[in-house]
């Protein structure tokens, strides 16, 4: 595949829209006809096409350039600059999981380290500790300098895409491998907050940890049943689900999103931040390891009965050890 094919491939990802063409012969201020023969190939870009294409979807050239090369070249969000919102970066999370659900060949593997945030957006009080301990603890934003946690206190307009994610991400079928320690990382953040007096109160400990019994509630169900389900204000969405028990210590969160027959690979990183690339050989690499992680993984969906439960009595445990601490 040439250079202009792969750019207009990434271009045509982005863009989510069916009217692909008419959107490129808008920015280009050229007529339908002319986008097509882009498009196609015949008619060649010139180097301020391309650069305002690239400016508009968001995309590096070197990603185009080094394709199908052993360069992996990632997009990912800067979290310490100015110009950074998290809630624009949930909302473009949320965007890519609707976008997603609505695709019939769309599919994704995840390996969970840690809580998977498609999951723990679900439950009020532990959304809302997450996304406190992100602003405050990772970001250190100074508007949360003072403040304590309280699990009470609605997150405006964080509240609303949170949800969205939870909902979309029950449409997308997947298998995900989790862990004995999958909780490990956020028991630590609560008991560091406990720790540190940074709850505002008891009863806000007590909230979030019910919080994760419901998610862990729920997990094990549709683990039971294969399937994922939601029903809420949103509607009703449900795909297949395979969760997969792994006692190899899951090194990251890694998920691959696959759509037809594209692959798009995101690599987690400074704690809720993510690299992602389309780099199909990179891309293949890591499909390569989860499938063996996988095969040496339990699976504990809709079989396993008596494994199953004892991975879900582990999960209980952990979190019951936490509230007598």
């Amino acid at each position: 595949m040439d250079i202009q094919s792969n750019l207009m491939q990434m271009c045509r990802q982005k863009s989510g829209s069916a009217g692909f063409a008419n959107q490129l012969a808008e920015l280009l201020n050229v007529n339908t006809d002319a986008a097509y023969r882009r498009i196609r190939g015949t008619t060649l870009l010139t180097i301020e096409e391309v650069q305002l294409i690239c400016n508009h979807f968001n995309i590096s050239f070197d990603a185009v350039m080094n394709y199908e090369s052993k360069m992996v070249p990632f997009q990912f969000n800067s979290m310490f600059k100015d110009k950074f919102q998290i809630i624009e970066y949930l909302q473009n999370i949320a965007q890519a999981l609707q976008s997603m659900s609505a695709q019939k060949t769309a599919k994704m593997s995840m390996t969970a380290m840690d809580i998977p945030y498609f999951r723990q957006f679900g439950y009020k009080a532990l959304s809302r500790f997450k996304m406190f301990f992100w602003q405050r603890s990772v970001l250190n934003l100074e508007a949360y300098r003072y403040k304590k946690f309280d699990a009470t206190e609605e997150m405006d307009d964080f509240e609303d895409i949170a949800e969205k994610i939870y909902f979309y991400y029950h449409g997308i079928p997947s298998y995900e491998i989790w862990a004995p320690e999958t909780l490990d990382s956020t028991l630590k953040q609560i008991q560091y907050y406990k720790d540190s007096g940074l709850f505002a109160s008891a009863e806000d400990i007590a909230l979030v940890c019910n919080s994760i019994d419901e998610l862990v509630n729920k997990l094990e169900r549709e683990a039971e049943m294969g399937q994922k389900k939601i029903l809420n204000e949103y509607g009703a969405l449900s795909s297949s689900f395979e969760m997969y028990q792994s006692d190899i210590f899951l090194s990251n969160n890694s998920i691959q999103a696959f759509i037809g027959d594209e692959v798009f690979t995101y690599i987690t990183f400074n704690t809720f931040n993510h690299l992602m690339t389309y780099q199909p050989e990179f891309s293949e690499e890591c499909r390569l390891w989860v499938e063996q992680l996988r095969s040496k993984s339990v699976l504990l969906s809709e079989v396993s009965e008596k494994l199953r439960y004892q991975f879900f009595v582990g999960l209980r445990k952990k979190v019951d050890d936490l509230r007598r601490l």
